[in-house]
């Protein structure tokens, strides 16, 4: 069997994974729009960067926001969560905020070794470019601003005034140190009663640690969700 015959059996059987979720979903949350989310699905059915119930929470979690929100996520590589994120957003000019290097930068080596390896596979020195592809892609470039750079240089760079961001998206290098200095940075942006969301929560890495710390510091008044690896909780 080739690799080609390999590849159209696998995009078939996501295909009917994701048309089953997405039943599921319309019974469960009627009041969003699951026939973008199965377009948002099926484009990024060879990017394997999230499991099918996080993209949906992602999905979700953007359209609860007020209209025009305006939404900080650290660590958008090719821009597949921005894309789940950007489509959810309602208004007229809602604004996301994608904070990465684009470089594969990482304080994980083993998360340095699979970046560098998609990279050359993927033949770019970067992903800024297949980023704007996918952004372009939806038609959200309007409503996408990507800022490549460092989060904690770039929160000091940041235009937008303390208090006014609906949700922070922390998705970057997950040690200890990378994921304390990315909260600390952008958490006096964020809304009293704004989101902030963690990926990777689950992992062995410093996720966690930060997570139960900011909690026990009574930065959060209560948890708004947990989809798999993701961790929702409202800022006081």
């Amino acid at each position: 069997m080739g690799l080609k015959t390999l590849l159209g059996i696998k995009k078939r059987r996501w295909q009917k994974e994701i048309r089953r979720f997405v039943v599921e979903m319309r019974g469960q949350f009627p009041n969003y729009d699951w026939d973008g989310f199965e377009k948002l699905a099926q484009y990024f059915w060879r990017k394997e960067m999230s499991l099918i119930p996080e993209r949906a929470f992602l999905f979700r979690l953007a359209r609860d926001l007020p209209s025009n929100a305006k939404v900080v996520e650290i660590g958008s590589w090719i821009g597949e969560s921005a894309c789940y994120l950007a489509s959810g957003l309602k208004g007229d000019h809602p604004c996301l905020y994608a904070v990465d290097t684009f470089t594969g930068d990482s304080d994980i080596p083993n998360d340095r070794k699979v970046f560098a390896s998609l990279m050359a596979q993927w033949k770019v020195s970067n992903t800024k470019e297949l980023f704007d592809q996918n952004i372009a892609h939806f038609g959200l470039s309007s409503r996408v601003r990507a800022i490549a750079d460092d989060s904690i240089v770039a929160a000091r760079k940041f235009s937008e005034p303390l208090q006014s961001i609906d949700l922070l998206f922390i998705d970057g290098a997950h040690s200890e140190k990378s994921t304390q200095g990315a909260l600390d940075a952008w958490f006096p942006f964020v809304k009293s009663g704004g989101i902030v969301l963690f990926h990777d929560f689950s992992s062995l890495f410093g996720v966690p640690q930060v997570v139960w710390r900011a909690v026990k510091q009574n930065r959060f008044s209560e948890l708004v969700g947990v989809y798999w690896t993701l961790l929702a909780l409202r800022k006081v």
